[in-house]
């Protein structure tokens, strides 16, 4: 983005996750809901999901922390619910195809149910995971920003997609 804003900047980058939802018409806009992505049908437990947000952040350790926040409790109660998922960061950020057959430039499983941030009795809007590696945070031939990013079940079915910008 360019210009001023008010809006204050944390670092890192984020993407904002938007379910698949088969109750779209194909001529709703991309930016509004990307349901042009084919795959696996939706299960009953997350046809109700509501889109969140995905911050990834450098850490001093040389990692990457992905840090969901879910404003939604009924999305985030589902999505804990869940274990294992994939994490895919794609090579490409073209919202119009549908999943791409090649190989990600990154894949990570998560399993959202084992959050570490927990606080007994604290109403819980975020997941933090720290990934395996450390991600290039910017625009490169490695980089993450401009790259289309997939969470899936384990069964295939897409829980949020979305393209990764510059927080």
């Amino acid at each position: 983005m360019c210009g001023e804003t008010n809006r204050p900047t944390f670092g890192g980058t984020i993407a904002v996750l938007f379910p698949r939802d088969n109750n779209f018409s194909s001529e709703r806009s991309l930016s509004s809901s990307p349901d042009s992505i084919t795959s696996q049908s939706t299960s009953s437990s997350t046809s109700s999901l509501s889109s969140y947000s995905l911050f990834f952040r450098d850490t001093n350790d040389q990692k990457t922390k992905a840090v969901f926040q879910i404003d939604d409790p009924e999305t985030y109660q589902t999505l804990k619910g869940l274990g294992n998922v994939d994490m895919r960061i794609e090579k490409y950020g073209d919202l119009s195809t549908s999943f791409p057959p090649t190989a990600p430039l990154h894949q990570f499983r998560l399993d959202l149910s084992q959050n570490k941030c927990l606080k007994p009795g604290f109403h819980q809007t975020e997941m933090e995971f720290e990934l395996p590696e450390r991600l290039d945070l910017g625009v490169s031939e490695k980089g993450v920003v401009g790259r289309q990013v997939t969470l899936r079940e384990a069964e295939g079915a897409v829980l949020g997609v979305g393209i990764v910008g510059f927080n």
